[in-house]
């Protein structure tokens, strides 16, 4: 409301000039006294101090409080934007900002019991975001601690041990599960690899020497250097960078999905590690949904019922969110495409009749 009416700071100052209504309106006797206004100068500009507060905290709030997204791989970034933010107004020229500023820093600082103790599953969350890995974390750190600093290196370094830690128990538990066929080799993909040969090469002779057996020399000794783990390959490789339409987010989770058999381990990390609740929301939700569905007039519902609406009032969302979402620019092309097709299709039937 407050950036709406910054917009008409202009037209508000044209009326208090030209308007005689707006002005008596507030020279007019309400309770013994006259109205507050019209805003002035210094009202305008501490309406604009505030804005540059509120902002802060409106933009995170709204990402990490969404309930029906995915959200756990946003949080450490709008921690760290909520951080870097307050810090840069700390060092405003504006005294009444900076000591705001301060104040808001302390006690946020105080909230998470300083930002080198933070939750690292907030980190780790962020890495399992293939449009982020590594890369969004070594910024943040850059940002709060500054480029190869102590800090910087102690927080990095920490959360390659949560990560090596968490992929070595996955491992083990990936590797040892009698049911889990996703990691075991099968022997069909092996001998389709192997092919038996009936031909005896000789390669004894004095001055004799074959390319193809220096070769697997070299490759043996270079295969134990560069071999690497899942979680390595994941981390070397590039970050995703789909271009996508406006008010459009990328699916982690269908990532995933499609990548699962070639990371069966990180894959099992990153379920569980998504799955984390960021936000007391949706909890919250819930029981005010109950609270609006059994009132007074309608408290002799049984459990059951009860479950019945609010599951319907949910799948009913889910699908109207379905139908209203926007194509991809990939199915874009692929119905213009099928458009131009038929077009074809019809000028060629014309022309046979």
């Amino acid at each position: 409301m407050l950036t709406t009416a910054l917009k008409f700071k202009v037209a508000f100052d044209k009326m208090e000039a030209e308007d005689r209504l707006y002005n008596d309106y507030f020279s007019e006797l309400e309770n013994g006294s006259t109205r507050v206004g019209p805003p002035h100068h210094t009202d305008w500009d501490a309406v604009e101090k505030l804005c540059r507060f509120l902002v802060i905290f409106y933009n995170s709030t709204l990402v990490v409080s969404a309930s029906t997204s995915l959200n756990a791989h946003k949080c450490y970034g709008e921690i760290v934007t909520i951080a870097t933010n307050l810090m840069a107004l700390i060092e405003s020229y504006d005294s009444e900002l900076k000591s705001k500023a301060t104040k808001m820093y302390k006690k946020f600082d105080k909230y998470w019991d300083g930002l080198k103790n933070l939750n690292k599953m907030l980190m780790v969350a962020t890495v399992f975001d293939p449009t982020k890995k590594l890369e969004l974390a070594k910024m943040c750190f850059e940002e709060l601690y500054g480029l190869d600093t102590v800090e910087y290196k102690e927080v990095y370094e920490s959360l390659i041990t949560v990560l090596r830690s968490l992929f070595k128990e996955y491992s083990a538990r990936h590797r040892f599960d009698p049911n889990d066929q996703s990691s075991q080799p099968s022997n069909k993909s092996q001998s389709s690899r192997e092919q038996s040969s009936n031909i005896e090469i000789v390669d004894d002779c004095a001055g004799y020497k074959r390319i193809d057996v220096r070769y697997k020399k070299k490759l043996n000794e270079i295969g134990v250097r560069e071999k690497r783990d899942e979680l390595e390959t994941y981390l070397r490789e590039s970050v995703e960078n789909p271009e996508l339409m406006v008010g459009m987010d990328y699916d982690v989770l269908s990532w995933w999905r499609t990548y699962s058999t070639r990371f069966p381990v990180l894959s099992e990390i990153a379920r569980d590690v998504l799955a984390m609740q960021v936000s007391s929301v949706a909890s919250e939700s819930a029981f005010s949904t109950s609270g609006r569905i059994l009132e007074p007039h309608r408290s002799c519902l049984t459990h059951f019922m009860v479950e019945v609406l609010m599951c319907s009032e949910q799948w009913m969302k889910q699908d109207l969110e379905v139908e209203t979402q926007q194509p991809s620019n990939a199915q874009v092309l692929v119905d213009l495409e099928e458009d131009d097709k038929l077009e074809r299709e019809n000028e060629d039937a014309a022309m046979l009749e």
